[in-house]
C-alpha cells in the first residue's frame, strides 16, 4: 500500500464517533453513477518474515483471483494495493449489482476456502511484474531510504510487495498460513462511497465484520541512519531525497501543503533546468510517518541538491508566508486536493484508510481543514532532522 497514504489528512471530522467497535463506514452520495466499496485489513511486512517478504501482497491477490470472472460478468472492476501495514481491495461496481459484487469480495476473503493454484498463479504474475520494477532508480532510490528511515533490519525497510527473489520461494501452504493468520475480519475496515441505503450495507456487511474490538498493531522501533547514506548506481543523474520524520501528534493537513510547497520550489524552473523531477509526499505509517522529497539532478550536482532540500523546507520555518502569498498558494492546494478526491473510490478509500488511522472515528472528504500560515510554519519547525539519501554514479564508486 505503497500504501502511501498522502490524502488521509485532508479528511474533517464529523461530529461523532462511530460505534466503538464498527467496522464500517458509509458515505451515502445519491446521483453517483458507481458505487465504491473499499476494504482494508491491517497487515503487511511486520506480519512476514524477511525471507517471506511479499507474501501479505501475494495472499491478497490469491484470496480475489477465484472470482475475478465473477465480477468481471457483472461489470464490477477489482483492484488490490499493498501498503506496509496493511492490504486493501478496491471495488467498483454499478449501483444495481454492487451488493452482489461485494458479497463475493467479502466471501473471498473471509470464507472461502484458500485456492492452491490461485496462490501460485498471483506469487508467479507477482514475481514478474516485480523484475522490471526493481531495476528502476527510482525504486532503487526509494527501497534506500526506507532502509535509511527505518533501519536496514526493520520490517518497513522491506517493500510493501516484497522482492522477486523472495516472492518465487513462496510456497502455496507458506501463502495460505500467513492467509488464515493475518487475513481476518477483527483487523479489517470497510468504507462504502455512491448512491447506496446505509441500512443495506450494515445489513451486507455485519455477517462478515461483526462488531469487535480493535488492537492496534504494534511494529518494532526504528532506527534511522545518523549520517546521510551514499550509494553508488551507474546511472546517468542522481537521485537525492530528504526523509523529515513526524508523530502521532503532527498537524498532518499543514505538513501536505508544506509538501506541495516545497516540491513546488524544488522543481523545474528558469532558474533550475536542471531539475529532471521534484516530488514531494506525506507518506503514514503506522501512529507518524514521514514527508519525504526526491530530486533527480546533474551527477555532479547531488551533494548541493541535499542541502538545497534543507534550505527551502527551514525557509518556511524561519517565518510564516505574507498573507496574500500565503492564500495564493492555500487556492492552488485545496483545488488539487480536491481533485484527487472527485471520485468515489477516492473518497471510500480515504475514509477507509482514516478509519484504520484514528482506530474507528468515522472521517469524510467533504472538507480541507482550515490551514493557516501559523499552522504551516508551526508544522515545519515540528519536523526532526532529515535523513538524507544520495543515489547516484561516481568514478570513485561513492554516491555524490
Amino acid at each position: 500500500m505503497r500504501f502511501s497514504w498522502i490524502f488521509a489528512t485532508l479528511l474533517a471530522l464529523t461530529s461523532g464517533h462511530l460505534a466503538a467497535q464498527q467496522r464500517f463506514a458509509v458515505r451515502p452520495e445519491p446521483g453517483t453513477p458507481l458505487v465504491a466499496v473499499e476494504l482494508l485489513v491491517a497487515t503487511g511486512t511486520a506480519e512476514e518474515t524477511a525471507s517471506q517478504a511479499g507474501v501479505a501482497y501475494v495472499g491478497a491477490r490469491a484470496a480475489v483471483q477465484p472470482i475475478r470472472a465473477a465480477l468481471e460478468s457483472l461489470g464490477a472492476r477489482l483492484m488490490v494495493s499493498a501498503d506496509k501495514d496493511a492490504v486493501s481491495f478496491s471495488l467498483l461496481a454499478a449501483p444495481d449489482v454492487w451488493e452482489a459484487a461485494t458479497r463475493l469480495l467479502l466471501s473471498a476473503v473471509y470464507r472461502d476456502e484458500p485456492s492452491p493454484a490461485a496462490m501460485v498463479a498471483e506469487r508467479d504474475a507477482v514475481r514478474a511484474e516485480l523484475l522490471p520494477k526493481e531495476a528502476n532508480p527510482a525504486n532503487t532510490l526509494a527501497r534506500e531510504v526506507d532502509a535509511a528511515v527505518f533501519g536496514p533490519r526493520h520490517p518497513w525497510a522491506r517493500p510493501a510487495v516484497g522482492y522477486a527473489r523472495t516472492v518465487e520461494k513462496l510456497s502455496a501452504a507458506n501463502v495460505e498460513a500467513f492467509m488464515r493468520a493475518n487475513l481476518l475480519a477483527e483487523r479489517s475496515w470497510l468504507a462504502v462511497a455512491g448512491p447506496v441505503d446505509p441500512a443495506a450495507v450494515a445489513t451486507l456487511v455485519r455477517p462478515f465484520l461483526p462488531d469487535a474490538p480493535w488492537q492496534p498493531l504494534t511494529a518494532p522501533e526504528s532506527a534511522p541512519a545518523r549520517s546521510a547514506v551514499r550509494r553508488n548506481y551507474n546511472y546517468i543523474t542522481s537521485w537525492v531525497a530528504a526523509s523529515y520524520r513526524f508523530g502521532p501528534e503532527a498537524d498532518l493537513p499543514a505538513l501536505v501543503l508544506l509538501a506541495d510547497l516545497v516540491a513546488d520550489q524544488l522543481g523545474y524552473g528558469p532558474t533550475r533546468r536542471a531539475v529532471y523531477d521534484a516530488r514531494g509526499e506525506v507518506m503514514q505509517v503506522g501512529d507518524g510517518g514521514e514527508v519525504r522529497f526526491h530530486v533527480v539532478v546533474r551527477p555532479s550536482e547531488g551533494r548541493a541538491w541535499g542541502a538545497r532540500v534543507q534550505e527551502v523546507v527551514a525557509s518556511y520555518a524561519d517565518q510564516p508566508l505574507s498573507e496574500g502569498a500565503f492564500q495564493e498558494h492555500l487556492r492552488r492546494y485545496r483545488g488539487i486536493h480536491l481533485l484527487r478526491l472527485s471520485s468515489p473510490e477516492a473518497r471510500a478509500r480515504e475514509t477507509a484508510r482514516a478509519l484504520f488511522r484514528s482506530s474507528g472515528r468515522e472521517r469524510t472528504p467533504i472538507e480541507l481543514e482550515p490551514v493557516t500560515a501559523e499552522r504551516l510554519r508551526a508544522a515545519a519547525q515540528a519536523l526532526e532532522s532529515p535523513v538524507l539519501v544520495f543515489l547516484g554514479p561516481t568514478a570513485a564508486g561513492r554516491a555524490d
